[in-house]
């Protein structure tokens, strides 16, 4: 069994590798003109302050942080989006990729 910090880890790593491929500098756009940031490509509809003045930026914060290496802020709005109603089905590549999935072959040989 996967203790729950473990668990978390592998959420997360996940997550980064389909969403970015691990790249925290990452930018799509949309075509509704909203852009996905980051390592777990988080988007500005609801979540970052980009251009448009009017999304609600739940995370209090710019999407151009999102880009940054140290990731601190970045996990901050993660989690913050994971206590959503949606929770991890906020993200496309969880659905399709993690989710239901046997994940500890992520962190193999780890110390977590």
């Amino acid at each position: 069994a996967v203790s729950a910090l473990c668990g978390q880890h592998l959420i997360r790593v996940c997550l980064a590798y389909f969403a970015s491929g691990f790249n925290t500098a990452a930018v799509d756009h949309e075509a509704d003109g909203s852009t996905n940031s980051g390592i777990f490509q988080i988007n500005s509809r609801k979540w970052c302050k980009n251009l448009n003045p009017h999304v609600p930026n739940t995370c209090q914060m710019y999407c151009s942080d999102l880009l940054n290496p140290n990731l601190k802020d970045t996990v901050i709005c993660a989690m913050k989006i994971v206590q959503d109603p949606q929770g991890l089905g906020t993200w496309e590549v969880w659905r399709h990729h993690c989710q239901g999935e046997d994940l500890s072959d992520w962190v193999d040989g780890c110390e977590l």
